[in-house]
């Protein structure tokens, strides 16, 4: 699985550093500009010049490591929760 986290907003402007290893994905050198799209329930950040054949592919990978990510996070809790006999 690919690496997460978070985006911590330094000041109340709404300023964020954005780590190496994001700017490297996204192809940032320096002062740029970082295309997105904004649904109800996320923000995807996407490297410039990507056709959308491309971003709909990395679309299906990222919902599927977001499944593997629940269902882990779903078994780790019920295995917690048994009761040990």
């Amino acid at each position: 699985m690919r690496p997460s986290g978070n985006l911590r907003i330094l000041d109340n402007q709404g300023r964020t550093y954005i780590p190496k290893h994001l700017q490297a994905e996204l192809g940032i050198q320096g002062k740029d500009i970082v295309p997105y799209f904004v649904d109800a329930n996320c923000v995807l950040l996407i490297r410039k010049g990507t056709d959308v054949e491309a971003i709909i592919k990395g679309l299906d990978i990222l919902k599927e490591d977001l499944k593997l990510r629940s269902a882990a996070e779903i078994n780790k809790l019920v295995e917690g929760t048994k009761k040990k006999e």
